[in-house]
């Protein structure tokens, strides 16, 4: 859709729009004439200079926002670079919007369509539509006023310039509004018979007047304020008569019985409670804390290891974790569970440090790194694992204090694709069972 017919499309739409809305309340039903004189600031693609216009329009107010008006206009535009100067006549319709109908300053918005004849040669009538805002302004008490407003003018001349179908002008104009006729007159007021003074009621016998009760269904016999409305002595929200904990701290949130919350519904108060997510049905202490009965840092909830002892390390279940002592420098000679001679004199040292701490039990952990097949390396972590728990029990360490277990490649340390990092994985772990 072109330029063009958008715009008259949309003047059109607003003109409907501007006389569905008028209603039957008018603020003045005199007619008026609004005789202005214009300022015409061309349209830069037409070749003309700005020029002169008057306009002269009969309106009448329709309701309490809008004043319907017919025009005429007519202007000049002289012409540039020895061009011929446009003559303009025209005619159309305009509705004004009042935002406020004041003496002292009343804004308005208008809306217009019509027809402009511009006289050049081969040219006829093209329709046109403004659109702008202005104020009107009481001069005398006859409502004899100042107009002034700014409108944009979209003329759909059939004149082309620079491939422009139509051209848009600014218009500033200033006027005056010449009400006809006299003034209708307000119609006179009816006498008012005067009132009989009723005696003030108090319809629920709390001692206040319904005029000035804010509660007027109180209970017969409870305590109200100056205002008509029960007391709420513990400022929680719930009435004193309704009021099951009548001494709620100040601040706390209630329930409809007047009665602190317990959120997690583990027995303690919300305010008192500093483990306010306790799972349903969980032992807690009087701070709303659930049980950590064997005080290894785990909840009970939680805890599947629930008789550790105290100073046990544990992981988050609760269960002892083993302390691990890696064997660093025993070794085995290459895809063989036989010790190196350097092992011997490392495992010489721990077997004497067994055999002081006949109490403890140990698993001997054999791993491998990741070359060759998984099963062969679990087959060999399991062989270098028992060569280590043998040696030890030949040099005294009680063998129901040992066991021993292949890992394979599983749990690596380090990087499997360096030879550094297969060398650390290579090894062999002391876990420590108990103490």
């Amino acid at each position: 859709m072109s330029k063009r017919k958008r715009i008259l499309n949309f003047a059109i739409s607003m003109a409907l729009s501007s006389c569905a809305a008028a209603t039957a309340a008018p603020m003045d039903d005199r007619w008026y004439l609004a005789p202005a004189l214009s300022f015409i600031k061309a349209d830069t693609n037409r070749d003309s200079k700005n020029g002169p216009g008057i306009r002269l329009g009969i309106g009448k107010a329709v309701s309490e926002s809008w004043d319907i008006e017919a025009n005429i206009v007519a202007d000049r535009l002289s012409g540039k670079s020895g061009s011929s100067s446009y003559k303009q006549t025209g005619m159309g319709l305009d509705g004004l919007y009042f935002f406020t109908r004041d003496a002292a300053f009343s804004p308005y918005a208008v809306l217009g369509l019509g027809i402009l004849n511009t006289k050049r040669a081969g040219e006829s009538a093209n329709a046109m539509a403004n659109v702008g805002v202005g104020f009107k302004k009481a001069l005398t008490d006859d409502d004899l006023a100042l107009r002034a407003d700014v409108r944009y003018r979209a003329d759909f001349d059939d004149f082309q310039v620079a491939g422009q179908d139509y051209f848009g002008d600014w218009i500033v104009s200033v006027g005056l509004s010449l009400p006809l006729g006299e003034k209708t007159k307000p119609a006179p007021v009816a006498a008012i018979a005067p009132a009989v003074v009723a005696k003030p009621a108090d319809s629920d016998g709390d001692g206040i007047f319904d005029s000035e009760d804010r509660c007027p269904d109180t209970p017969a016999g409870a305590k109200v304020d100056a205002h008509g409305c029960e007391l709420d002595s513990d400022g929680d929200g719930v009435v004193d008569s309704k009021d099951k904990c009548p001494d709620t701290p100040q601040g706390a949130k209630v329930d409809q019985s007047g009665c602190e919350l317990d959120s997690d519904g583990d027995g303690v108060v919300n305010s008192k409670d500093q483990c306010p997510e306790t799972p349903a049905g969980a032992k807690v202490d009087a701070r709303g804390c659930e049980l950590d009965n064997d005080g290894d840092g785990v909840v009970d909830s939680k805890d599947k290891c629930p008789d550790t002892h105290k100073d046990a390390k544990v992981d988050a279940n609760g269960c002892e974790v083993a302390e691990v002592i890696v064997l660093k420098g025993v070794n085995f000679e290459t895809a063989s569970d036989h010790l190196t001679p350097d092992s011997i004199s490392i495992l010489n040292g721990v077997a004497e440090t067994l055999i002081r701490r006949p109490h403890i039990a140990i698993e001997v952990a054999g791993y491998t790194d990741s070359r060759g097949a998984a099963s062969y390396n679990q087959e060999l972590s399991q062989k270098r694992a028992q060569a280590v728990a043998k040696y030890l029990v030949s040099r005294g360490v009680k063998a129901e204090n040992l066991t021993a277990k292949g890992y394979g490649e599983e749990n690596p340390v380090a990087d499997n694709k360096t030879a550094a990092g297969q060398a650390e994985n290579r090894r062999v772990e002391l876990h420590i069972l108990t103490k």
